[in-house]
């Protein structure tokens, strides 16, 4: 069994002239506007319609603009101060493309064709693919986050949870606000906010503009004995150099029509990032954590991604809403990944990336005294492909010498793919107020995901000195650069296709003890949706081509949320257990084919995983220029089952000639 425990305590104190935003840990409470000395009510969206923060019976976190801008909240990463039981990070050597983990679950690999563990939504709009995900904040009327499954509402791929990023409203006066900040290494951050009415009362535009930049924490460094053309000593790493805009033409008309057009576009040509090696082997650890050793190039890294929306909404009657959202979004990517951190060409992953979806979603709300419900129909078309080529450097003197000669042996991997998703899914879930202090809370959800996906992988050698240089790539294998021949050659070329289809379902009770004080349980599914390994290696595991299944969640969760001493003490409790199956887990081994080496991979539905723990979230405002926040979290994980296949995996633990499976 493999266990984990992580506990988090996250304390953080805003002092104010006259009237201060109180802010959260766990729910985001902005001074009222009077300055009575009470925290005000905030309203979030998390169940599709509006209501107070206290009173959604589900673990969320809400940051609203006045906070955002209090506490300096620039990007998405910053949200790890507010949220228990919540990691969010850049991934892969980039500084924008998200690495997000709710209650230890999330995305560990950005590849094309995995799926994430949380759903990130602007506007509504489900972001497929983890590329510039890891937003800046601009223009934003609230951030929330949603902790624990959210199958019913969300659907796929928030089996951890999901993060909600709300753009301004605009239709209102004009407004200007103009930000410059300036820091150390050279960091110079330019926001500008405007938007105007066109036609009064009708027509209202907005822009959005930024501009991030900031010097490298690090620095390529020289390695004695290292490549020397091209050199990229000296070069920045860990910079930033993010420009990103965002267009809204809001249109109202009649009594309720509002039509929402955005148009946004992101693009990071911030350099690779930097990081420190873990041990001396080959080369001495550098002491700086920044630094790095690399014969790549650290400046032709980018990520771009653009796209438009469209929100209609309207009251069909004072008790009915309509809503309707379309959207298009691409993105290209490119990096060149130094896994060793060496000048030398031992581990290198030069790669690209480009995707598209279209979406569209169709809502409808019902709120009356004593229900309120929203049901909907979703569909997506997406495609996400890429390309790579891993250099693993030279195998000679590991191998036996019909395998790997003295001389050296390269080996250089090409993996290139896509995958085609179309996802249809309908929904309805309800709150129904069974008495003037017990809700009974239910929903249900059906969702199909519909994938094809072509896989291709060929491993090729060459003899030393000849090698892929740092700073090329090789992605076309009707290309194959000189000097190079078949090492086993093609190991993986098939196009297949499988549908996911899964049921998440929602129930659960609230219970109001007071005004102030409301209790909860519940129970959630969310899932993972199923899909192709892009690095499979059929030809020593043909199973492969089947693809994986669905990974899914069963929530179990019980909470208490309290405003206390006049309004100035928020105190928010959550326990919870959540047990996985089919946990989509990731297992590799080198292998001989052919008489070659050969790279297996092999995207397992291994094993059944339990999560458990709590989450404590505070906010007291003692006197009107003070507030404290306070929030704990605390994660227990293992795997109760992780099932490896012997026959194909024979180095695993436990393993040998007469085991088919071991559970390690």
């Amino acid at each position: 069994m493999i266990r984990n425990f992580c506990t988090a305590l996250m304390l953080y104190a805003l002092i104010a002239a006259g009237s201060a935003d109180a802010q959260n840990a766990g729910a985001t409470l902005n001074a009222s506007p009077a300055d009575t000395g009470a925290l005000q009510e905030v309203v979030v969206t998390a169940r599709r319609f509006a209501e107070d923060l206290q009173s959604a019976p589900l673990a969320v976190t809400a940051l609203s603009a006045a906070t955002i801008q209090t506490q300096d909240v620039t990007n998405l990463q910053d949200l790890n101060s507010f949220v228990p039981n919540f990691k969010i990070s850049a991934d892969r050597a980039t500084s924008s493309t998200i690495n997000v983990y709710i209650r230890g679950v999330g995305q560990s690999d950005p590849l094309w064709g995995n799926e994430p563990g949380v759903g990130v939504y602007i506007d509504d709009v489900y972001l497929a693919r983890p590329q510039t995900a890891l937003l800046d904040v601009i223009d934003v009327q609230d951030l929330e986050i949603l902790r624990g499954p959210q199958g019913t509402l969300y659907g796929k791929n928030t089996i951890a949870g999901a993060i909600k990023y709300v753009t301004r409203d605009i239709d209102g006066p004009a407004t200007l606000t103009v930000s410059v900040t300036g820091g150390n290494y050279g960091e110079h951050d330019e926001k500008l906010n405007f938007s105007t009415p066109v036609i009064d009362d009708h027509v209202y535009f907005s822009l959005a503009l930024a501009d991030l930049r900031h010097n490298g924490y690090g620095r390529v460094v020289d390695q004695p004995g290292g490549a020397t053309t091209p050199s990229y000593v000296g070069e920045d790493v860990s910079n930033k150099d993010v420009q990103s805009g965002r267009a809204n033409l809001t249109i109202k008309w009649g009594e309720s029509s509002k039509l929402k057009i955005v148009a946004d576009d992101t693009l990071d040509n911030s350099n690779a990032a930097g990081g420190q090696r873990l041990n001396n082997y080959l080369v001495p650890q550098l002491s700086d954590p920044f630094d790095i050793r690399t014969d790549m190039p650290v400046e032709s890294d980018y990520s771009h991604r653009s796209g438009e929306s469209a929100t209609y909404t309207q009251s069909l009657t004072d008790q009915i809403g309509l809503k309707v959202v379309g959207a298009y979004i691409q993105g290209h990517s490119q990096q060149f990944i130094n896994f060793a951190e060496v000048d030398e060409n031992l581990f290198q992953v030069p790669g690209y990336y480009h995707d598209q979806q279209s979406s569209g979603e169709a809502q409808l709300t019902f709120k009356s005294d004593r229900v309120n419900a929203v049901g909907g129909v979703f569909y997506m078309d997406s495609t996400a492909c890429g390309a790579y080529n891993a250099s693993i450097g030279t195998l000679s003197g590991t191998l036996p010498p019909t395998v790997a000669p003295p001389l050296g042996l390269y080996i250089t991997e090409l993996v290139e793919g896509c995958v085609l998703t179309k996802s249809s899914a309908v929904y309805g879930d309800s709150s129904w107020k069974l008495t003037d202090q017990l809700d009974l809370d239910a929903g249900l959800r059906w969702n199909e995901d519909d994938k094809m996906a072509h896989v291709y992988q060929a491993d090729y050698a060459s003899l030393a000195p000849t090698q892929l240089p740092g700073n090329q790539q090789f992605f076309n294998p009707a290309a194959v650069p000189a000097g190079f021949f078949p090492f086993p050659g093609v190991v993986t070329d098939y196009t297949g296709n499988r549908a996911f289809v899964n049921f998440t379902p929602r129930l659960g009770l609230d219970y109001h003890f007071t005004d102030h004080v409301m209790g909860y349980v519940t129970y959630s599914r969310g899932f993972k949706s199923g899909g192709f390994d892009m690095r499979g290696n059929a030809a020593v595991y043909p199973q492969t081509e089947n693809g994986y299944a669905s990974e899914t969640a069963d929530n179990y969760e019980a909470g208490i949320k309290s405003t206390l001493l006049d309004g100035t003490l928020l105190l928010n409790l959550t326990v919870f257990y959540d047990p996985y199956k089919n946990a989509q887990i990731g297992v590799q081994q080198f292998v001989e084919y052919a008489g070659a080496p050969t790279n297996l991979t092999a995207e397992l539905n291994a094993g059944k995983q339990i999560n458990q723990g709590f989450e404590l979230e505070s906010v007291w405002r003692p006197i009107k220029p003070l507030t404290l926040g306070l929030n704990v979290g605390y994660l227990d994980s293992y795997y109760k089952d992780f099932l490896i296949p012997c026959n194909v995996f024979t180095l695993a633990p436990g393993c040998g000639p007469s085991v088919g499976t071991v559970n390690v």
